[in-house]
């Protein structure tokens, strides 16, 4: 190869440096999507949080027994997390408590 071709002094030099670069700005850049994905997580679950499956209404936590419930604000829905229920029923002492109450035995 000719002396034109061939990398020498301040190419070897100036590659080393675009290497270097071009590094910071892939891990920069992997910074970014990681806190734009989070970023576009936390907008969803906002949108979803604490809002009635049938209605779409606000819901709010209120103490029931040893429990909190979501119940909404519009439609007046009872939902429970998961194991609350559970909590529930093993409170319930033939037909005359939580559930009894709760469904008018």
């Amino acid at each position: 190869m000719s002396a034109m071709t061939e990398p020498s002094g301040y190419n070897h030099e100036e590659a080393a440096f675009k290497k270097q670069e071009l590094e910071q700005l892939a891990r920069l850049r992997a910074d970014l999507d990681a806190k734009r994905k989070a970023t576009e997580a936390g907008a969803a679950k906002a949108s979803h949080w604490m809002c009635c499956p049938k209605c779409g209404g606000k819901m709010a936590e209120k103490q029931f027994e040893n429990v909190m419930v979501d119940q909404c604000g519009s439609c007046g829905g009872i939902y429970f997390d998961a194991g609350e229920l559970e909590m529930l029923i093993k409170h319930e002492k033939h037909g005359t408590g939580v559930l009894g109450r709760l469904f008018g035995r």
